[in-house]
């Protein structure tokens, strides 16, 4: 297909107000105590002339599939957008507020999450609103801002999972330009956490610095994807393991790879939009043994009895307790203990993938290396947060995101590995559907 594409997109600001319990980290005291810098959702619109798209970025820790689908029959209502076409994406900030998805975290404010459902409405149809004729174009490179948070290099007395560079490196830039060559929006792709500060602040880390840096340089909006980072997380850069600082030198240097890219940035061949879905079956792994889950309940249950700590104490011990029943009162299923649809969005060229999970970049890599599509982005955290789907290595070397992570995510046990493995399957079926006539 030749021709040219309708673009449009807006913003709107979703930064939190003092005293909204944040996400992300177990150990935070207190709420916010104000922000580092502006939080915001950004709405990305795309048609052909027969099929409208939608993507949607949040500086957010992620969103629940209950919600989402509330959210999409609302978005349907206000845009008319089907919600098959809408993709709903997460930086996966660790300084925004809780939204459901880690309840042991923070309690979520129903005012602030209504208040970033109609940010969203707002921004969405402000983006269909000011539709423009455009052209995509397409460039990949790589970064290592990242870094593999498992590897003994990273985290001595770890998992000591792999080397330091073990991560999904590759930067995807999608630019849509106007009939007069300039920027419309810059569209990104990396994949890593955004942990780079556990203050009392929300903050949209390091994607709000890469964004404000490409804005800065090319005069028009940039979107932030974020990809398959669930064991990523920022290099040190002399500041210590998390700062300010270090999030803001890691979005910059981001940034300014991407502007780098901008050189060799080639035309996509084609102006199509279309979306595609797949369904992926979750599997748990083992919980840990009835004894064991005893002994936790009881533990948990003298240190409440017992103590005369602060909320955020008090909150750690009930998650404990919590996890503990939920353990003693599993029952298998026959079946699969939950099942997800996996959307792909194809703009041109350009491939994007929604994933549902903190999705491992060994993952990512080899849905890189399997796909047909001239170009992938990878949106982990994204159009629901169901927890690590970690690999058969991250299982068999244990750590955060095997042993404990599911805890804060309200499950009995972990995903097994065969969940990561669906995933991919299904991603790969959505988007060889989409591609199947190239």
């Amino acid at each position: 297909m030749t021709g040219q594409l309708q673009v449009g997109f807006a913003r709107r600001d979703i930064t939190p107000s003092p005293g909204i319990d944040l996400s992300g980290f177990g150990f935070r005291f207190g709420a916010s105590l104000g922000s580092l810098e502006p939080l915001e959702v950004g709405a990305l619109a795309v048609t052909d002339g027969d099929r409208t798209l939608l993507l949607l970025s949040f500086d957010l820790i992620g969103l629940t599939i209950e919600h989402l689908a509330d959210l999409r029959a609302r978005m349907v209502a206000e845009t008319g957008v089907p919600g098959a076409n809408q993709m709903w994406a997460c930086t996966h900030t660790h300084g925004g507020p809780e939204t459901g998805v880690l309840p042991s975290m923070g309690e979520k404010d129903p005012d602030y999450l209504e208040s970033v459902a109609e940010a969203a409405l707002a921004a969405a149809a402000a983006a269909l609103g000011r539709m423009t004729t455009a052209d995509l174009w397409l460039a990949r490179g790589e970064s290592y801002v990242g870094a593999n948070r498992r590897s003994a290099a990273f985290r001595p007395g770890g998992p000591e999972d792999g080397h330091i560079d073990d991560i999904d490196a590759a930067v995807v830039v999608g630019e849509f330009r106007g009939t007069d060559g300039n920027p419309i929006v810059t569209l990104v792709n990396y994949s890593c956490h955004p942990t780079g500060s556990r203050e009392s602040v929300s903050t949209s880390d390091y994607p709000g610095h890469m964004r404000r840096t490409v804005s800065a340089a090319t005069g028009a909006p940039s979107l932030y994807v974020n990809g398959a980072g669930g064991d990523v997380n920022q290099r040190f850069d002399g500041a210590g393991y998390r700062s300010v600082s270090n999030a803001r030198h890691h979005g910059v240097d981001l940034g300014r790879t991407v502007l780098d890219l901008r050189s060799q940035l080639r035309r996509s061949s084609t102006s199509c939009a279309d979306a595609a879905s797949s369904p992926a079956d979750l599997h748990y792994a083992d919980p840990i043994s009835q004894d064991e889950a005893h002994r936790i309940l009881a533990e948990g249950q003298r240190a409440l009895e017992a103590t005369t700590g602060t909320a955020q104490r008090l909150r750690i011990q009930s998650h404990q307790v919590d996890f503990a029943r939920r353990v003693l009162d599993w029952q298998p299923s026959d079946g699969s203990d939950l099942t997800v649809d996996i959307q792909a969005l194809r703009i041109g060229d350009l491939a994007l993938v929604a994933i549902p999970s903190e999705f491992f970049s060994a993952d990512g890599r080899a849905l890189r290396a399997e796909t047909r599509s001239h170009e992938l982005m990878i949106a982990g955290w994204s159009n629901g947060l169901v927890g690590y789907t970690p690999t058969r290595r991250a299982m068999a070397t244990g750590g955060y995101e095997v042993d404990d992570a599911h805890r804060w995510y309200g499950h009995h046990a972990a995903w097994d590995p065969v969940s990561g493995d669906n995933l991919r399957e299904a991603a790969l079926a959505s988007i060889r559907h989409l591609f199947n006539d190239d």
